[in-house]
């Protein structure tokens, strides 16, 4: 259900690692997908892995002939990332997107899902997405759900919030009327161990009434970015910041 390989097939498309281990199918897109990108896209989230090597990929349309065109040995299909959307409107600040530009931001995910796009995704625990509300989240994952897609989500927490994020996700799938997906399902920290069940629980519960499923990891460790261990407010304070030449000097010699 989630794949990374939206840069690499454009840079190299025999995707040797992947089919090595027999994997033949990938969904691409957490949070962040490859198109669309615009002036605004520029975290590493929203823009995954390879900006100098996607010019052009303004719409998913772009991508998919793109994929046609070189090749690629994957069955490869992506999210809409609600991230991508978010940047292209409203860069990275932290607020609340206006009427005017939730409509904008909602265009953008029903041109996605009409170019192909399986569903709408979101990285909670990165910038810019973190900054996105509930009810920003619904309003995009109720036009996934126009065109039969999903919500597919890497939760606001995976340690002590966890229990909160998953009702989260829940809302967002009851209140949108689509199936929901939480990627790499966990509980990080030594001291929540055993608090998997805790989760678990709750996908099984029909009470939910809802159309929920995770995947997971087949490995016991995880790594991700720097930026989801800082404060919310950092990366976007540092952006905007004027840069010193002496700072990055003494940066560069560190």
């Amino acid at each position: 259900m989630l794949g990374q390989s939206e840069s690499s097939l454009l840079l190299d498309n025999r995707s040797l690692s992947k089919l090595s281990q027999g994997i033949t199918s990938e969904i691409t897109g957490e949070g962040g997908s490859i198109a669309r990108k615009t002036k605004n896209s520029r975290s590493a989230e929203s823009v995954p892995r390879a900006i100098p090597f996607h010019g052009g990929l303004d719409d998913a349309r772009r991508l998919f002939q793109r994929l046609e065109k070189q090749g690629t040995p994957l069955n490869i299909g992506t999210y809409v990332g609600s991230a991508q959307v978010r940047e292209a409107v409203i860069g990275d600040d932290d607020r609340a997107p206006t009427p005017a530009e939730l409509t904008e931001m909602e265009s953008l995910v029903e041109q996605a899902m009409k170019d192909g796009a399986l569903g709408v995704s979101s990285a909670l625990i990165y910038p810019p997405n973190i900054y996105a509300k509930t009810d920003e989240l619904i309003a995009l994952a109720k036009v996934a759900s126009k065109y039969g897609g999903l919500y597919a989500t890497h939760m606001r927490s995976e340690g002590a919030s966890e229990m909160q994020a998953l009702d989260e996700a829940i809302r967002i799938g009851r209140e949108a009327n689509l199936p929901v997906e939480v990627f790499h399902l966990k509980v990080s920290g030594k001291a929540r161990w055993g608090n998997m069940k805790r989760s678990w629980q709750k996908f099984k519960t029909r009470a939910i009434r809802l159309d929920i499923a995770a995947s997971m990891y087949p490995y016991p460790a995880g790594g991700t970015a720097l930026a989801s261990a800082l404060p919310p407010w950092l990366p976007m304070v540092r952006a905007k910041a004027p840069r010193s030449p002496q700072r990055s000097s003494r940066a560069r010699a560190h």
